[in-house]
Protein backbone atom coordinates (compact mmCIF):
# COMPACT_ATOMS: atom_id res chain seq x y z
CA UNK A 1 0.00 0.00 0.00
CA UNK A 2 1.24 3.50 -0.84
CA UNK A 3 1.58 5.81 2.14
CA UNK A 4 1.70 9.03 0.13
CA UNK A 5 0.12 10.11 -3.14
CA UNK A 6 -0.26 13.12 -5.37
CA UNK A 7 -4.01 12.48 -5.35
CA UNK A 8 -6.36 10.05 -3.60
CA UNK A 9 -9.71 9.24 -5.20
CA UNK A 10 -12.42 7.87 -2.93
CA UNK A 11 -14.91 5.71 -4.84
CA UNK A 12 -14.35 3.06 -7.50
CA UNK A 13 -17.34 3.73 -9.73
CA UNK A 14 -17.11 5.16 -13.22
CA UNK A 15 -16.27 8.67 -11.94
CA UNK A 16 -13.38 7.56 -9.77
CA UNK A 17 -11.98 5.19 -12.38
CA UNK A 18 -12.27 7.82 -15.12
CA UNK A 19 -10.51 10.42 -12.96
CA UNK A 20 -7.69 7.96 -12.21
CA UNK A 21 -7.38 7.16 -15.92
CA UNK A 22 -7.20 10.80 -17.00
CA UNK A 23 -4.73 11.74 -14.28
CA UNK A 24 -2.49 8.83 -15.26
CA UNK A 25 -2.78 9.70 -18.96
CA UNK A 26 -1.60 13.22 -18.08
CA UNK A 27 1.48 11.78 -16.35
CA UNK A 28 0.23 12.06 -12.77
CA UNK A 29 1.07 8.48 -11.82
CA UNK A 30 1.24 8.62 -8.04
CA UNK A 31 -2.54 8.30 -7.78
CA UNK A 32 -4.45 6.03 -5.41
CA UNK A 33 -8.01 4.93 -6.19
CA UNK A 34 -9.79 3.54 -3.11
CA UNK A 35 -12.81 1.27 -3.42
CA UNK A 36 -14.25 -0.30 -0.28
CA UNK A 37 -15.73 -3.27 -2.15
CA UNK A 38 -15.06 -3.93 -5.83
CA UNK A 39 -15.02 -1.66 -8.86
CA UNK A 40 -18.52 -0.55 -9.93
CA UNK A 41 -20.05 -2.31 -6.91
CA UNK A 42 -22.32 0.67 -6.14
CA UNK A 43 -24.61 2.73 -8.33
CA UNK A 44 -22.40 2.42 -11.41
CA UNK A 45 -22.72 -1.33 -11.66
CA UNK A 46 -26.52 -1.13 -11.59
CA UNK A 47 -26.81 1.86 -13.88
CA UNK A 48 -29.30 1.78 -16.71
CA UNK A 49 -26.20 2.87 -18.67
CA UNK A 50 -28.13 4.57 -21.48
CA UNK A 51 -25.88 6.88 -23.48
CA UNK A 52 -27.54 10.06 -24.75
CA UNK A 53 -26.66 13.71 -25.24
CA UNK A 54 -30.09 15.28 -24.77
CA UNK A 55 -29.94 17.74 -21.88
CA UNK A 56 -31.31 21.18 -21.10
CA UNK A 57 -28.02 22.73 -20.00
CA UNK A 58 -25.06 23.20 -22.36
CA UNK A 59 -22.59 21.92 -19.77
CA UNK A 60 -24.25 18.51 -19.44
CA UNK A 61 -24.82 18.25 -23.19
CA UNK A 62 -21.13 18.92 -23.81
CA UNK A 63 -20.05 16.45 -21.13
CA UNK A 64 -22.30 13.84 -22.74
CA UNK A 65 -21.05 14.65 -26.25
CA UNK A 66 -17.42 14.41 -25.19
CA UNK A 67 -18.19 11.13 -23.42
CA UNK A 68 -19.83 9.66 -26.55
CA UNK A 69 -16.65 10.42 -28.45
CA UNK A 70 -14.67 8.50 -25.83
CA UNK A 71 -17.12 5.59 -25.79
CA UNK A 72 -16.71 5.34 -29.57
CA UNK A 73 -12.92 5.05 -29.11
CA UNK A 74 -12.98 3.09 -25.86
CA UNK A 75 -11.05 0.06 -27.12
CA UNK A 76 -8.24 2.17 -28.56
CA UNK A 77 -8.12 4.30 -25.38
CA UNK A 78 -8.16 1.51 -22.81
CA UNK A 79 -7.74 -1.81 -24.58
CA UNK A 80 -11.17 -2.98 -23.41
CA UNK A 81 -13.41 -4.11 -26.30
CA UNK A 82 -17.17 -4.58 -26.58
CA UNK A 83 -18.13 -1.82 -24.16
CA UNK A 84 -20.32 0.52 -26.23
CA UNK A 85 -23.39 -0.59 -28.17
CA UNK A 86 -24.28 2.27 -30.51
CA UNK A 87 -27.86 1.27 -31.21
CA UNK A 88 -29.14 4.84 -31.34
CA UNK A 89 -31.28 6.51 -28.69
CA UNK A 90 -34.92 7.64 -28.97
CA UNK A 91 -36.71 10.17 -26.78
CA UNK A 92 -40.50 10.17 -26.60
CA UNK A 93 -42.31 13.22 -25.31
CA UNK A 94 -45.89 14.21 -24.53
CA UNK A 95 -47.66 17.04 -26.41
CA UNK A 96 -46.66 19.34 -23.54
CA UNK A 97 -42.98 18.60 -24.20
CA UNK A 98 -42.99 19.37 -27.94
CA UNK A 99 -41.70 22.92 -27.64
CA UNK A 100 -38.96 22.09 -25.14
CA UNK A 101 -37.76 19.10 -27.15
CA UNK A 102 -37.58 21.15 -30.36
CA UNK A 103 -35.75 23.97 -28.58
CA UNK A 104 -33.23 21.61 -27.03
CA UNK A 105 -32.69 19.73 -30.29
CA UNK A 106 -31.97 23.01 -32.10
CA UNK A 107 -29.41 24.01 -29.49
CA UNK A 108 -27.85 20.55 -29.55
CA UNK A 109 -27.21 20.81 -33.28
CA UNK A 110 -25.37 24.06 -32.64
CA UNK A 111 -23.20 22.24 -30.09
CA UNK A 112 -22.40 19.41 -32.49
CA UNK A 113 -24.93 16.76 -31.48
CA UNK A 114 -26.45 14.74 -34.30
CA UNK A 115 -30.20 14.60 -33.69
CA UNK A 116 -33.22 13.96 -35.91
CA UNK A 117 -36.87 14.70 -35.28
CA UNK A 118 -39.34 11.85 -35.81
CA UNK A 119 -43.04 12.31 -36.42
CA UNK A 120 -45.07 10.18 -34.00
CA UNK A 121 -46.79 8.46 -36.91
CA UNK A 122 -43.38 7.37 -38.21
CA UNK A 123 -42.26 5.74 -34.96
CA UNK A 124 -43.45 2.35 -36.16
CA UNK A 125 -40.53 2.34 -38.59
CA UNK A 126 -38.21 2.37 -35.60
CA UNK A 127 -40.22 0.44 -33.01
CA UNK A 128 -42.79 -1.87 -34.64
CA UNK A 129 -46.14 -2.33 -32.87
CA UNK A 130 -45.71 0.74 -30.67
CA UNK A 131 -48.91 2.54 -29.71
CA UNK A 132 -48.29 6.23 -30.56
CA UNK A 133 -51.31 7.51 -28.62
CA UNK A 134 -50.28 10.34 -26.30
CA UNK A 135 -46.89 10.86 -27.98
CA UNK A 136 -46.46 14.45 -29.16
CA UNK A 137 -42.84 14.39 -30.31
CA UNK A 138 -39.90 12.06 -30.77
CA UNK A 139 -36.18 12.54 -31.30
CA UNK A 140 -33.47 10.17 -32.51
CA UNK A 141 -29.76 10.38 -31.71
CA UNK A 142 -27.90 7.92 -33.96
CA UNK A 143 -24.72 8.18 -31.85
CA UNK A 144 -26.55 7.18 -28.68
CA UNK A 145 -27.11 3.73 -27.25
CA UNK A 146 -25.93 1.98 -24.11
CA UNK A 147 -22.72 0.71 -22.55
CA UNK A 148 -21.49 -1.93 -20.13
CA UNK A 149 -21.13 0.00 -16.86
CA UNK A 150 -18.92 -2.54 -15.10
CA UNK A 151 -16.70 -3.04 -18.14
CA UNK A 152 -16.37 0.71 -18.62
CA UNK A 153 -15.20 1.18 -15.04
CA UNK A 154 -12.83 -1.76 -15.19
CA UNK A 155 -11.43 -0.55 -18.51
CA UNK A 156 -10.56 2.87 -17.13
CA UNK A 157 -9.13 1.41 -13.91
CA UNK A 158 -7.03 -1.23 -15.63
CA UNK A 159 -5.46 1.31 -17.99
CA UNK A 160 -4.73 3.61 -15.04
CA UNK A 161 -3.12 0.67 -13.22
CA UNK A 162 -1.00 -0.20 -16.27
CA UNK A 163 0.27 3.37 -16.36
CA UNK A 164 1.28 3.27 -12.69
CA UNK A 165 -1.73 4.31 -10.60
CA UNK A 166 -2.67 2.20 -7.57
CA UNK A 167 -6.20 0.79 -7.80
CA UNK A 168 -7.02 -0.59 -4.37
CA UNK A 169 -10.18 -2.69 -4.10
CA UNK A 170 -11.31 -3.81 -0.66
CA UNK A 171 -9.65 -0.82 1.02
CA UNK A 172 -12.08 1.50 2.76
CA UNK A 173 -11.53 5.22 3.34
CA UNK A 174 -12.61 6.13 6.87
CA UNK A 175 -11.61 9.79 7.27
CA UNK A 176 -10.06 12.81 5.59
CA UNK A 177 -7.36 14.64 7.51
CA UNK A 178 -7.47 18.42 7.34
CA UNK A 179 -5.04 20.97 8.73
CA UNK A 180 -6.31 24.54 8.70
CA UNK A 181 -7.96 24.98 5.32
CA UNK A 182 -6.02 22.24 3.48
CA UNK A 183 -6.35 18.50 2.91
CA UNK A 184 -3.31 16.61 4.22
CA UNK A 185 -4.30 12.95 4.06
CA UNK A 186 -6.85 10.17 3.81
CA UNK A 187 -7.21 7.57 6.54
CA UNK A 188 -8.11 4.04 5.45
CA UNK A 189 -8.76 0.80 7.25
CA UNK A 190 -5.24 -0.17 6.13
CA UNK A 191 -3.46 2.99 7.24
CA UNK A 192 -2.87 6.64 6.40
CA UNK A 193 -2.15 7.97 2.91
CA UNK A 194 -0.62 11.43 2.98
CA UNK A 195 -1.89 13.62 0.16
CA UNK A 196 -2.75 17.21 -0.64
CA UNK A 197 -5.53 16.28 -3.08
CA UNK A 198 -8.62 14.16 -2.48
CA UNK A 199 -11.42 13.54 -4.98
CA UNK A 200 -14.81 12.64 -3.52
CA UNK A 201 -16.27 10.26 -6.10
CA UNK A 202 -18.16 8.24 -3.51
CA UNK A 203 -21.61 8.55 -5.11
CA UNK A 204 -24.33 7.74 -2.55
CA UNK A 205 -21.70 7.96 0.19
CA UNK A 206 -20.59 11.39 -1.06
CA UNK A 207 -22.25 13.40 1.71
CA UNK A 208 -20.72 11.16 4.37
CA UNK A 209 -17.24 11.51 2.85
CA UNK A 210 -17.67 15.29 2.63
CA UNK A 211 -18.58 15.40 6.32
CA UNK A 212 -15.19 13.90 7.20
CA UNK A 213 -13.66 17.09 5.80
CA UNK A 214 -16.16 19.30 7.63
CA UNK A 215 -18.17 20.02 4.49
CA UNK A 216 -21.91 19.82 3.93
CA UNK A 217 -23.29 18.76 0.56
CA UNK A 218 -26.99 18.78 -0.39
CA UNK A 219 -27.18 15.15 -1.49
CA UNK A 220 -30.22 12.93 -0.97
CA UNK A 221 -29.82 9.18 -1.48
CA UNK A 222 -32.77 7.54 -3.24
CA UNK A 223 -33.61 3.92 -4.01
CA UNK A 224 -34.28 3.21 -7.69
CA UNK A 225 -35.46 0.02 -9.34
CA UNK A 226 -35.11 -1.77 -12.69
CA UNK A 227 -36.51 -4.98 -14.12
CA UNK A 228 -35.33 -7.37 -16.81
CA UNK A 229 -37.97 -8.25 -19.35
CA UNK A 230 -37.86 -11.08 -21.87
CA UNK A 231 -39.40 -10.18 -25.26
CA UNK A 232 -38.98 -13.34 -27.33
CA UNK A 233 -42.20 -12.72 -29.30
CA UNK A 234 -41.34 -9.08 -30.06
CA UNK A 235 -37.55 -8.89 -30.56
CA UNK A 236 -37.78 -5.60 -32.47
CA UNK A 237 -38.73 -3.88 -29.21
CA UNK A 238 -35.16 -4.51 -28.04
CA UNK A 239 -33.50 -2.64 -30.91
CA UNK A 240 -33.00 0.85 -29.42
CA UNK A 241 -32.33 2.56 -26.13
CA UNK A 242 -35.45 4.61 -25.38
CA UNK A 243 -36.37 7.30 -22.85
CA UNK A 244 -40.16 7.43 -22.77
CA UNK A 245 -41.23 10.67 -21.11
CA UNK A 246 -44.90 9.93 -21.79
CA UNK A 247 -45.16 6.72 -19.79
CA UNK A 248 -42.28 7.69 -17.47
CA UNK A 249 -40.15 4.65 -18.25
CA UNK A 250 -36.90 3.94 -20.05
CA UNK A 251 -35.66 0.77 -21.67
CA UNK A 252 -32.65 -0.53 -23.51
CA UNK A 253 -31.32 -3.87 -24.78
CA UNK A 254 -29.76 -6.06 -22.12
CA UNK A 255 -28.84 -9.47 -23.52
CA UNK A 256 -30.46 -11.31 -26.40
CA UNK A 257 -34.19 -10.52 -26.42
CA UNK A 258 -34.12 -9.17 -22.87
CA UNK A 259 -34.79 -5.53 -22.04
CA UNK A 260 -33.68 -3.54 -19.00
CA UNK A 261 -36.63 -1.33 -18.00
CA UNK A 262 -36.70 1.40 -15.36
CA UNK A 263 -38.99 4.01 -13.88
CA UNK A 264 -38.73 7.64 -15.01
CA UNK A 265 -39.62 11.02 -13.58
CA UNK A 266 -41.76 12.69 -12.31
CA UNK A 267 -42.39 10.29 -9.45
CA UNK A 268 -42.29 10.04 -5.69
CA UNK A 269 -38.77 9.38 -4.45
CA UNK A 270 -37.87 6.76 -1.85
CA UNK A 271 -34.97 7.86 0.32
CA UNK A 272 -32.50 5.21 1.45
CA UNK A 273 -29.53 4.48 3.66
CA UNK A 274 -26.70 3.44 1.30
CA UNK A 275 -25.42 0.97 3.88
CA UNK A 276 -28.78 -0.69 4.44
CA UNK A 277 -31.47 -0.89 1.76
CA UNK A 278 -33.44 -3.57 -0.08
CA UNK A 279 -31.50 -4.45 -3.28
CA UNK A 280 -34.38 -6.42 -4.79
CA UNK A 281 -37.10 -5.01 -7.05
CA UNK A 282 -40.52 -4.84 -5.38
CA UNK A 283 -43.42 -6.90 -6.68
CA UNK A 284 -45.54 -3.75 -6.91
CA UNK A 285 -42.83 -2.08 -8.99
CA UNK A 286 -42.73 -4.99 -11.41
CA UNK A 287 -46.48 -4.82 -11.92
CA UNK A 288 -46.41 -1.03 -12.39
CA UNK A 289 -43.80 -1.38 -15.15
CA UNK A 290 -45.90 -4.04 -16.86
CA UNK A 291 -48.99 -1.85 -16.70
CA UNK A 292 -47.18 0.99 -18.45
CA UNK A 293 -45.77 -1.35 -21.10
CA UNK A 294 -49.22 -2.76 -21.79
CA UNK A 295 -50.37 0.73 -22.71
CA UNK A 296 -47.42 1.41 -25.02
CA UNK A 297 -47.27 -2.11 -26.51
CA UNK A 298 -50.80 -3.53 -26.25
CA UNK A 299 -50.06 -6.42 -28.61
CA UNK A 300 -46.46 -7.49 -27.89
CA UNK A 301 -46.81 -7.02 -24.13
CA UNK A 302 -48.90 -10.19 -23.96
CA UNK A 303 -45.65 -12.09 -24.53
CA UNK A 304 -43.46 -10.03 -22.20
CA UNK A 305 -42.06 -11.88 -19.18
CA UNK A 306 -40.20 -10.34 -16.25
CA UNK A 307 -37.14 -12.50 -15.60
CA UNK A 308 -35.26 -10.42 -13.03
CA UNK A 309 -34.88 -7.10 -11.28
CA UNK A 310 -32.91 -5.15 -8.72
CA UNK A 311 -32.73 -1.88 -6.80
CA UNK A 312 -29.82 0.51 -6.57
CA UNK A 313 -29.12 4.09 -5.50
CA UNK A 314 -29.00 7.64 -6.86
CA UNK A 315 -27.08 10.47 -5.21
CA UNK A 316 -29.40 13.37 -5.94
CA UNK A 317 -28.97 17.14 -5.61
CA UNK A 318 -31.76 19.75 -5.33
CA UNK A 319 -31.44 20.77 -9.00
CA UNK A 320 -30.66 17.26 -10.32
CA UNK A 321 -27.23 18.37 -11.54
CA UNK A 322 -23.88 17.20 -10.16
CA UNK A 323 -21.27 18.83 -7.97
CA UNK A 324 -17.96 18.97 -9.86
CA UNK A 325 -14.87 21.00 -9.06
CA UNK A 326 -12.52 22.23 -6.38
CA UNK A 327 -14.01 23.40 -3.10
CA UNK A 328 -13.58 27.13 -2.59
CA UNK A 329 -13.15 26.76 1.19
CA UNK A 330 -10.93 23.67 1.46
CA UNK A 331 -7.74 23.53 -0.61
CA UNK A 332 -7.10 20.17 -2.23
CA UNK A 333 -10.68 18.90 -1.98
CA UNK A 334 -12.41 18.12 -5.29
CA UNK A 335 -16.14 17.37 -5.56
CA UNK A 336 -17.29 14.71 -8.03
CA UNK A 337 -20.71 13.47 -6.95
CA UNK A 338 -24.42 14.25 -6.87
CA UNK A 339 -25.02 12.95 -10.39
CA UNK A 340 -28.71 12.34 -9.72
CA UNK A 341 -29.07 9.21 -11.81
CA UNK A 342 -27.72 10.57 -15.08
CA UNK A 343 -24.02 10.36 -14.32
CA UNK A 344 -22.80 7.19 -16.04
CA UNK A 345 -23.07 8.59 -19.54
CA UNK A 346 -21.08 11.66 -18.42
CA UNK A 347 -18.36 9.66 -16.67
CA UNK A 348 -15.67 9.58 -19.38
CA UNK A 349 -15.68 13.36 -19.74
CA UNK A 350 -16.12 14.06 -16.04
CA UNK A 351 -12.86 12.27 -15.29
CA UNK A 352 -11.10 14.52 -17.78
CA UNK A 353 -12.38 17.78 -16.32
CA UNK A 354 -11.61 16.57 -12.79
CA UNK A 355 -8.02 15.88 -13.88
CA UNK A 356 -7.87 19.39 -15.32
CA UNK A 357 -9.16 20.86 -12.07
CA UNK A 358 -6.30 19.12 -10.25
CA UNK A 359 -3.45 19.59 -12.71
CA UNK A 360 -4.36 22.88 -14.41
CA UNK A 361 -6.22 24.61 -11.55
CA UNK A 362 -9.41 24.70 -13.62
CA UNK A 363 -11.30 22.64 -16.18
CA UNK A 364 -10.84 23.98 -19.69
CA UNK A 365 -12.04 21.28 -22.11
CA UNK A 366 -15.56 22.13 -20.91
CA UNK A 367 -16.57 25.07 -18.71
CA UNK A 368 -17.99 23.39 -15.59
CA UNK A 369 -18.30 26.55 -13.50
CA UNK A 370 -22.10 26.27 -13.47
CA UNK A 371 -21.70 22.91 -11.64
CA UNK A 372 -19.62 24.48 -8.86
CA UNK A 373 -20.60 23.25 -5.40
CA UNK A 374 -21.12 26.80 -4.17
CA UNK A 375 -24.10 27.36 -6.45
CA UNK A 376 -26.47 26.11 -3.76
CA UNK A 377 -25.25 28.72 -1.28
CA UNK A 378 -25.50 31.34 -4.04
CA UNK A 379 -29.04 30.29 -5.02
CA UNK A 380 -27.77 29.71 -8.57
CA UNK A 381 -29.49 26.39 -9.16
CA UNK A 382 -29.70 24.98 -12.66
CA UNK A 383 -32.99 24.30 -14.41
CA UNK A 384 -34.11 21.48 -16.64
CA UNK A 385 -36.76 21.35 -19.34
CA UNK A 386 -38.19 18.11 -17.99
CA UNK A 387 -38.87 16.52 -14.63
CA UNK A 388 -36.22 15.14 -12.34
CA UNK A 389 -33.15 13.43 -13.71
CA UNK A 390 -34.20 13.91 -17.31
CA UNK A 391 -32.55 17.30 -16.65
Amino acid sequence: MRHSADAVIIGGGVMGASAAYHLAMRGCLNVVLLEARSLAAGGTGHSGAIVRQHYSQDVTTLLALHSVEMFERFESLTGRAGIFHQTGWIKLGSPDAVEAMARNASRHRELGVEVKEILPEDLGGFIPDINVEGIGAALFEPRGGYADPVGTTQGFAEKARQLGAAVMEGVRAVNIRVEGSRVVGVETDSGLIETQVVVNAAGPWGAKVASWAGLETPITVTREQDVLLRCDKAPDVTRYAVSDGVDRIYWRPYKGNVLLVGDGHPKDVETADPDEYNPEADGSFREMIMERLRVRFPGPSEGFEIVGGYASLYDTTPDWHPLIGRDSDLSGYVHCNGFSGHGFKLGPAVGKVVAEEILDSRAHTIDISSLRPGRFRENALLEGSYAGNQA
